[in-house]
């Protein structure tokens, strides 16, 4: 298949808010392919970087990873005694939106992906840990939502909205603030360009292939973002880069591909994937390299809520 994902040498590629259903393909052909291999990072499948709140914390990878799960959903101030319905756009195989059900019993959550392998690998897990009356996950496209407006008390984006179209993410933005609820609160939590100025070519090589490798239309610039949820009426964002937070589980990247490498070999003797297995490890691997330049990337937390 073409990468119809790979940027050109113009840096306005990717900016257009609507994908083609060749990138959508590309997406779910990657998560099917290669959302397997997750669980060499983590056990329980949390598909994303970690949040490091002490010292001790860097020792346990694991631990950085829930620490995460714990930040976006305290940004949400999801009352526990309150009967609520949380959107999890773009959801993986549920693993955040099953820590929500364990800390939250009233609350009733809805997992978004558009693959296949993740809502049957989601519905297992749901049905192993007994929560099928409080977690669902659906297929469907966040961009695209099949839910009425005012659906949702909360909503949150763990490292997905990147796989939204746009610089600005636009019609992800415009569909979760029609589905929240007046009063709703959001989260997201991602990789962002700091600006749309002129970029390093090395840091621009890198950025190139670390999309192709993971499947994204583009990384959001946090201004654009920012604009566009106030263009949705969305009311008191509060932006918080986390990048020095994040870093120390990034580091555990090189360990984490030995160890995948050592257990495919060990289990099918050779190194013989598919495409979108490799890139999922040369993406993470590569993207060590690109945190590096703070100057034109980070990791931001942005909350605020529906008035």
């Amino acid at each position: 298949m073409s990468t119809s994902l790979e940027y050109t040498a113009d840096q306005n590629y990717g900016k257009s808010s609507l994908l083609s259903e060749e990138c959508y393909l590309d997406i779910k052909q990657y998560y099917d392919i290669a959302g397997p291999d997750y669980e060499t990072w983590s056990r329980n499948f949390n598909m994303h970087f970690g949040y490091c709140t002490s010292f001790t914390d860097i020792f346990f990878l694991e631990r950085m990873l829930v620490n995460m799960n714990r930040e976006v959903l305290k940004q949400l101030q999801i009352n526990p005694l309150e009967n609520t319905r949380i959107a999890d756009l773009g959801c993986g195989v549920g693993t955040v939106a099953r820590f929500a059900a364990h800390k939250f019993p009233n609350a009733h959550l809805t997992g978004i992906t558009i693959s296949d392998y993740q809502v049957e690998k989601g519905r297992s897990l749901i049905s192993k840990e007994n929560l099928e009356n409080s977690v669902c996950i659906v297929k469907n496209n966040f961009e695209n939502l099949g839910f009425p407006n005012d659906t949702f008390t909360h909503a949150y984006a763990l490292e997905s909205a990147c796989h939204a179209g746009g610089s600005g993410k636009e019609l992800f933005i415009t569909e979760m603030a029609r589905v929240l609820k007046p009063g709703g609160r959001f989260c997201i939590a991602d990789g962002f360009l700091k600006h749309d100025k002129k970029l390093p070519r090395f840091f621009l090589y890198l950025y190139k292939k670390i999309i192709k490798y993971w499947a994204l239309p583009c990384f959001g610039n946090i201004q654009e973002f920012e604009k566009n949820l106030k263009a949705q009426g969305l009311q008191d964002i509060t932006t918080r880069e986390i990048s020095l937070r994040i870093a120390p589980s990034v580091a555990w990247v090189p360990w984490t591909c030995l160890k995948f490498f050592a257990k495919e070999i060990w289990k099918n003797k050779g190194l013989r994937m598919k495409k979108e297995r490799w890139h999922n490890v040369y993406g993470p691997v590569l993207g060590m390299i690109l945190g590096l330049y703070r100057k034109h990337f980070g990791y931001y937390i942005i909350s605020g809520k529906k008035m």
